[in-house]
């Protein structure tokens, strides 16, 4: 093994459009409201639609049951479970 190749072992590249799994549980950042009850976390360049959500979750760390994942257009689904966290953003 080059020198080289050892400094890099176990290195990978992250995705902008990174896949999620119908039942996972994960943490967003909700980043948008639309009045309807549906919130928007970006997740790089994939968009998962949270159910549940008030427009004061806007800009806290909430976890998310995903319900579907639509890997071509990179695009989700998932229901509000609870808040986690706030964010450090204050601006």
């Amino acid at each position: 093994m080059s020198m080289l190749s050892s400094y890099f072992k176990g290195w990978t590249f992250r995705s902008t459009t990174p896949s999620l799994e119908p039942g996972s549980e994960i943490n967003v950042f909700v980043n948008e409201y639309d009045g309807n009850g549906v919130g928007v976390a970006n997740i790089g360049d994939t968009r998962l639609y949270i159910t549940g959500v008030d427009p004061e979750h806007v800009e806290k760390r909430v976890r998310v049951d995903v319900t579907d994942f639509d890997e071509a257009d990179s695009v989700g689904h998932g229901e509000f479970q609870k808040v986690i966290g706030t964010s450090s953003y204050t601006g």
